[in-house]
């Protein structure tokens, strides 16, 4: 009974025994091999977040210009601006300048003056609207590193505007660049 007991004591120090140094050093370098994967995971999901949040933000800010120039364009003349008329000769410092006729309910039209300006220190481009009702201001597109117009008299007038918006994020920046045609719709001069 004694070698029994002896045996089953053996055995059941084996079974309750702690782990051997070489199990514990396998198992802490495969947590760790688990913990970098995660990590790497975690960080190429925020690098790609991050990218894609920049572009969702650089395409925002080229379309709300979009949207804001096209409408102002409908109801306006080709600027008669100096200094501009060829792709070779762009605007960049000078403030781009729209005069149209605000359709109102009834009566006459009214005069409407439409004024595009880029300020390169704080990167916004800002519209600013002159007619009877007052002036009204407000920036159409942020984060803009480039800005340049010309008209194109090659056949009908056209505005061509250059744009450049770049947002920066920890890892990176993004970039966009679009070039706008814009067709203005009224051709008569204004009556004095």
């Amino acid at each position: 009974m004694k070698a029994r007991s002896a045996a089953e004591l053996a055995a059941r120090r084996r079974r309750q025994s702690g782990f051997t140094l070489i199990e514990l050093l396998i198992a802490t370098t495969l947590g760790l091999l688990v913990l970098g994967a995660l990590t790497s995971l975690v960080v190429t999901m925020m690098v790609a977040d991050n990218t894609a949040a920049g572009r969702i933000e650089a395409s925002s800010q080229v379309r709300d210009f979009q949207l804001a120039a096209y409408e102002d364009f409908v109801l306006a003349r080709a600027p008669t601006s100096p200094g501009c008329g060829t792709a070779a000769n762009q605007c960049t410092t000078q403030t781009l300048l729209l005069i149209g006729d605000q359709a109102p309910t009834s009566g006459q039209p009214v005069p409407d003056t439409i004024r595009y300006e880029w300020y390169p220190s704080t990167q916004t481009v800002t519209r600013q609207a002159d007619n009877t009702n007052g002036t009204s201001t407000r920036v159409v597109a942020s984060n803009v590193t480039a800005y340049s117009w010309y008209v194109d008299r090659t056949a009908a007038p056209t505005v061509v505007v250059s744009l450049t918006v770049t947002i920066p994020s920890y890892n990176a920046t993004y970039s966009e660049s679009q070039t706008f045609r814009f067709y203005p719709r009224i051709t008569a001069t204004p009556s004095p």
